[in-house]
């Protein structure tokens, strides 16, 4: 008995090593980094499986923040990358009622869109540096058209995504004219202006001796932030204040006077309070 008793455990383990020798083992992870344009920028490792592919990018994206980052890589020329987003993706979908991960909010189509195609950008250019340009298009290599999105609304494959920041100084055209600037005097920023987040209150606009400014204070649900903003010297409709940036349009819009705050890559339109939203 006994030794029947010892032959069946060396028995059992040589089954235990066999199964950590051949059918146990994990296959190994590989690792990636996300790149996430969401109140400036950060990085987060992400283990995958298999290749390192867009898809595979996107899938981090995805989980990371909740947001459906549907994409198919297509070919980008002898150099580039193109990335196809998918008509269900969020992108193009604009899905506003969809629970995200913890820690992303967007007050907006504009802020989710471009945290999407920012996000995608960089983790491209971060994993991938030698692929060069990343293009955009959509459902199956059309143009990728953005009703929803204030500016620009059309991204095409025969030019390369360039990034918010590009898009928001350059492409924007909010208060351009054919003619030069206004005088600061003429620009009245002083007020009270409402938006769906809450409220933006400015006054003492005026040349304090070195250069133009005005006092802000926002109250959002009761989260009160304030300061002193810098007007550009020489457009008096942009003014900055750390990482946050003015714009105000003067009437040349559906909105009336308004103004645009960008945080990041996040965006609020505020009007004036007998206009206001919230």
């Amino acid at each position: 008995m006994k030794k029947l008793l010892a032959t069946l455990m060396a028995a059992a383990l040589l089954l235990g090593l066999a199964a950590c020798n051949f059918g146990g083992k994990k296959d190994e992870k590989n690792e990636l980094i996300l790149v996430v344009s969401y109140d400036g920028i950060s990085e987060q490792p992400y283990d995958y499986d298999g290749e390192l592919t867009v898809e595979a990018m996107a899938a981090g994206l995805s989980e990371l923040t909740g947001l459906d980052f549907f994409v198919t890589a297509l070919a980008g020329g002898e150099t580039g990358q193109g990335v196809d987003w998918a008509a269900n993706s969020t992108l193009v979908a604009n899905l506003d009622d969809r629970e995200l991960m913890e820690g992303f909010v967007f007050y907006d189509y504009d802020g989710l869109a471009w945290c999407m195609m920012d996000s995608m950008y960089l983790t491209i250019q971060k994993n991938l540096p030698g692929i060069g340009e990343v293009y955009y298009t959509m459902d199956g290599g059309n143009e990728l058209v953005l009703e929803d999105l204030s500016y620009p609304k059309n991204f095409t494959f025969d030019t390369p995504y360039m990034g918010s920041e590009f898009y928001l100084a350059h492409d924007d055209g909010r208060g351009d004219d054919d003619g030069p600037p206004p005088e600061h005097a003429d620009v009245n920023w002083w007020g009270d202006w409402g938006s769906d987040v809450g409220m933006l209150y400015i006054n003492n606009y005026n040349d304090r001796g070195m250069g133009w400014s005005f006092a802000f204070k926002f109250d959002n649900d009761g989260v009160i932030f304030d300061g002193i903003a810098a007007v550009d010297s020489e457009d008096p409709r942009l003014a900055s204040y750390e990482n946050y940036d003015f714009q105000f349009t003067m009437g040349e819009d559906a909105d009336g006077d308004s103004i645009w705050v960008t945080i990041g890559s996040q965006e609020v339109l505020y009007v004036r309070t007998e206009d206001a939203v919230g």
